[in-house]
């Protein structure tokens, strides 16, 4: 593959977005053992000197490179950036996804309340008041508990004795 075919390819992954320079490689005259270096690895030419290379270039020289580790670098990079390039996409993604859910929860505690103000208000369910029921029935002397529920018995003689009171709403004193 050449150098123009990487970059090609590198620039069609990731289309318009701008790549900062590489970080610049010192030419020292020394290798790391100490040896003179007779050639430098990365290719230079006077016109090129000083134009930053891209991330692109950079990965293309290096997958051209003779030097197997470089080979070796430049795979772990690509693919470095392709994980890195798929992992900010899903952040993206799952930002946008968060965002209207957001407006979703929003828009839906709205169309709750909207309900809650139209629906008509329910009427008192029971026909009677439970104080008035227990002051009768323990009079009758009947056994009603002093709170909860009035037993229904006791519910049913109370609206034989009280007919008038029955479905009317209206509470007996």
């Amino acid at each position: 593959m050449t150098i123009a075919a990487l970059q090609a390819l590198v620039d069609e992954e990731i289309p318009g977005i701008p790549r900062p320079p590489a970080p610049r490689i010192p030419r020292t005259p020394y290798s790391a053992k100490g040896t003179p270096m007779t050639t430098s690895p990365v290719p230079q030419s006077s016109a090129s000197a000083d134009v930053p290379l891209t991330v692109g270039a950079l990965i293309a020289w290096a997958h051209a490179h003779t030097d197997k580790s470089i080979q070796r670098l430049a795979a772990q990079a690509h693919d470095a950036l392709g994980t890195l390039r798929t992992r900010h996409h899903e952040e993206q993604e799952l930002a946008r996804v968060t965002a209207e859910e957001t407006e979703l929860e929003e828009r839906l505690a709205e169309i709750r309340a909207r309900k809650a103000r139209l629906a008509p208000r329910r009427k008192p369910t029971r026909d009677y008041d439970p104080a008035t029921v227990r002051t009768w029935a323990r009079g009758k002397g009947l056994t009603v508990p002093d709170r909860g529920q009035i037993p229904a018995a006791v519910l049913a003689a109370w609206r034989e004795h009280h007919p008038t009171c029955t479905g009317s709403g209206a509470q007996q004193r």
